[in-house]
């Protein structure tokens, strides 16, 4: 699939109209199953689905561990916009609050839409103490290389981005979509199914830090943001 394709779009502005063609990002619906019954539809960018789920599925606190999962797999090998979440019996058993609430759509634009009852938020969610400092001249050094991750940016200018660091403020992985949170999410899962979360230190974020952000990188145990 493709993240954008070319259009023509027509611009006008003091009544003269002007026709150019633009690379416009695309966004499309990714529906997420978990043990065979459907759980959310997530409007995002298409590209990284097995990452971005993993990371949806720790940061809404299905799976705590990636020994949590069996399988993250396309339903349909041509079609992927439909990814199938498999757990271990033992952690379904631990989940059925959770996967038994009816399923949701998040949309980019928010993506805390989707929580029924408010006290869900802080349920799974534990405060950090303590943790690292970093000079904020280093903190602007990662923020200024976020761009630097930011190709579809470059081709749309209309894509957001999240990267992490580890301690040494070297960059573990990076991820980006029209929506923040699914950029968010991108980058979580794939440090986590690389098993290299814990050594994430430093997220940085091209959006306002926004509390479901706050939230995904708490459940990621990521100390600044």
């Amino acid at each position: 699939m493709q993240t954008h394709a070319k259009h023509r779009v027509e611009h006008w502005a003091q009544n003269a109209q002007n026709i150019s063609a633009l690379n416009l990002i695309a966004e499309e619906p990714l529906s997420i199953r978990v043990q065979g019954h459907s759980y959310a539809v997530v409007m995002r960018t298409p590209g990284e689905e097995r990452a971005h789920v993993a990371g949806l599925c720790l940061t809404e606190g299905i799976v705590d561990t990636p020994e949590d999962l069996v399988s993250i797999a396309f339903c349909d090998g041509h079609d992927t916009n439909v990814v199938a979440v498999t757990l271990t019996s033992a952690r379904r058993e631990m989940m059925d609050d959770i996967l038994n609430r009816r399923a949701f759509i998040s949309q980019t634009s928010c993506g805390i839409c989707g929580q029924d009852i408010i006290r869900d938020l802080r349920s799974f969610v534990s405060p950090m103490s303590g943790g690292p400092r970093i000079p904020l001249e280093a903190a602007m050094r990662c923020f200024d290389a976020l761009s630097e991750q930011q190709a579809l940016r470059r081709e749309t200018v209309a894509s957001h981005a999240a990267a992490v660091f580890d301690s040494n403020l070297t960059l573990l992985a990076a991820g980006e979509d029209v929506g923040r949170h699914n950029a968010l999410d991108k980058v979580i899962g794939k440090l986590f199914l690389d098993r290299r979360l814990s050594q994430a230190c430093v997220l940085v974020l091209s959006s306002r830090v926004s509390y479901e952000l706050v939230q995904k990188a708490a459940r990621a145990r990521i100390p600044i943001v």
